[in-house]
């Protein structure tokens, strides 16, 4: 298939609005495919290069594909800099550049649809000493054989940012159309099997040719992660323990932990980790698997946990003894290539067992009760051991609590009165006076649903103060919203120096309306624009919520909020106004 086949399927999806008219274009591609490019197609339709659990980072900055466009084009750099700057998108600054650049290519080479995957997914292998001018070279040789639309969705798919509005639950609908009869059974037959495979490619291929019974017969495998369930947020203990309470009123209460994610697959001496966006982080976590092949006793077995951070001088203290490290500390480990092992000394980690999706056969549509009986059996409790390099291999400290307990607010005891006995609210203090965030609260009677927010998995956390803050600088975002200021700088006030202290980035909770009406307040206070980065004259401020406080070395105030986002404008505040440093210092030393 020419790759100007796929360039105009990118364009039609580009050029409506329509869910259903994108989910009808790309049936119609893919029930016309050849069978040896519908697994590549039905990732590069999201400007992919493999399944969900297979991302290959290019190591591609926008400055390196800047490079590679003014290599194969010869157009001047400050107009192409000038057309990215207006457009907000690189890939139409090189379908401008292939247009109006001055070189010109002796023997181009039409491209073809494997042609762009595979030269991509080779870049994501260069490492070492060159890899940068490689990588420049390879796109640029695609480039130099592009026309004007090729060369916009080369550039677009070599950054992730294919702007055509395909989501995962349009390729699901196109799969049950394309191959099966699209009816809502077929649907929902695609989804179970993406859930259990996140992999677009195997599920397309098996509809095609083994249909519904061939989903069907899609199943958990060792080695290619499961979506994670997720847990919706409860207000108040009592009615959180309501919710997730099993036919017999109890409910299982454990530690929410502040951590990392970690799905752990076992077989035979194989493991893999892989984090809750299936990310694979085998290979910055061998302190894990070490823990893992001598603690988990099951031949075959997947394993749900989180991987808690704990300060190497705590690690080998008492569990309830162990200090936390905060999260922003912890996730340094996660993109880690050089001094791994070092870095595991320096923030060791306890891996905390909380499920069993499989054990030599699925347990997805198992009751918690049973998976937690086959938890039970397929490990057994390691210890850390800094001068092994081997991490904790544990249980999540939990408690079975009994119908008609938790009826209050935990918040609101101080834990010597008439609550002290009470087992969930008695946890949840014990959680958050260990550093942890709270409680995880589930209904022993669920089934596990892979990918899915449900009320019978609930996570209860003291809800953090807003904080009203300035905007001190801002960054146009990418993609759809590239005309727009969506990235804003937050600050607090230092009444002492007089000073804005910046805490962190906010680019989430806005709407297009709202994002719209502060782009248009902050172009007017724009003082200096640096590319797509712009200093303002601060003079507005925000409402922000945020899931916590911690200690950071990149900001100016030595804080960063975790999870910021925007609820407002507060029309009624100047920027002297705003939360000061000490309050934020408060907030922070209160967690």
């Amino acid at each position: 298939m020419q790759y100007a086949g796929l360039v105009a399927v990118y364009d039609d999806l580009a050029g409506t609005d329509s869910t259903n008219a994108k989910r009808d274009i790309l049936a119609e591609t893919f029930a016309d495919a050849d069978p040896d490019l519908l697994d590549r197609l039905v990732t590069l339709v999201r400007g992919r290069l493999g399944p969900a659990y297979d991302r290959p980072d290019l190591g591609v900055s926008s400055s390196l594909t800047l490079d590679a466009i003014l290599t194969a084009t010869g157009a001047p750099e400050s107009e192409v800099r000038e057309q990215w700057r207006a457009t907000g998108d690189l890939g139409d600054a090189a379908a401008w550049a292939v247009d109006h650049g001055g070189q010109q290519t002796l023997f181009s080479e039409p491209l073809t649809v494997a042609r762009v995957h595979d030269t991509l997914r080779e870049v994501a292998t260069y490492a070492g000493d060159g890899s940068q001018g490689r990588s420049v070279d390879a796109i640029a040789g695609l480039l130099a054989d592009a026309d004007t639309s090729e060369a916009r969705y080369v550039v677009r798919t070599a950054l992730g940012h294919l702007r055509v509005g395909v989501g995962e639950g349009t390729i699901r609908d196109a799969v049950a159309h394309a191959f099966l009869d699209g009816s809502e059974e077929s649907i929902r037959a695609v989804e179970r099997a993406y859930q259990v495979t996140t992999d677009f490619r195997v599920v397309a291929r098996t509809a095609r040719e083994a249909g519904r019974e061939g989903l069907a017969d899609l199943d958990v495998e060792i080695g290619r992660p499961v979506q994670s369930m997720l847990a919706e947020k409860a207000e108040r203990l009592d009615a959180g323990l309501a919710d997730a309470a099993g036919e017999s009123g109890e409910s299982r209460c454990e530690y929410k932990y502040d951590g990392i994610r970690v799905q752990v697959h076992v077989a035979g001496d194989d493991v893999w980790l892989f984090t809750r966006r299936l990310a694979d982080v085998t290979a910055q976590f061998p302190d894990v698997v070490r823990a893992v092949r001598e603690g988990v006793t099951a031949d075959s077995v997947l394993l749900d946990g989180e991987l808690v951070g704990y300060t190497p001088e705590s690690i080998h203290a008492d569990p309830s003894d162990r200090v936390p490290v905060a999260f922003q500390r912890l996730s340094q480990r996660v993109k880690r290539e050089s001094r791994v092992a070092e870095m595991a000394r320096e923030v060791p980690v306890v891996a905390h067992l909380f499920d069993c999706l499989a054990a030599g056969e699925t347990l997805l549509d198992r009751p918690l009760r049973d998976r937690l009986t086959h938890l039970a059996e397929s490990y057994e409790s390691v210890a850390p051991d800094l001068d092994a390099g081997r991490a904790g291999l544990e249980p999540v400290r939990s408690e079975w609590v009994p119908a008609d307990t938790g009826d209050g607010d935990p918040a609101a005891h101080d834990g010597d009165g008439e609550h002290g006995d009470d087992p969930a609210e008695s946890l949840y203090r014990e959680a958050l006076d260990a550093g942890h965030e709270g409680l995880m609260l589930k209904n022993p009677d669920a089934t596990y649903e892979p990918g899915r927010r449900v009320g019978r998995l609930l996570k209860l956390k003291p809800t953090m103060e807003p904080l009203d803050l300035v905007v001190s600088r801002a960054t146009y975002s990418e993609g759809r919203r590239s005309e727009l200021l969506g990235r804003l700088y937050l600050a607090c006030y230092d009444p002492e120096t007089d000073a804005l202290r910046e805490v962190g980035r906010v680019s989430t909770g806005y709407t297009d309306a709202e994002l719209q009406e502060l782009t248009d307040r902050l172009e007017e206070s724009v003082v200096a624009r640096d590319g797509r980065d712009v200093t303002l004259d601060p003079d507005l401020v925000l409402e922000v919520e945020y899931e916590e406080i911690q200690s950071s070395t990149t900001y100016d105030s030595g804080f960063a909020l975790r999870f910021p986002r925007f609820l407002g404008i507060r029309e009624d505040l100047a920027p002297t106004d705003a939360d000061s440093l000490d309050r934020v210092q408060s907030l922070y030393d209160s967690q």
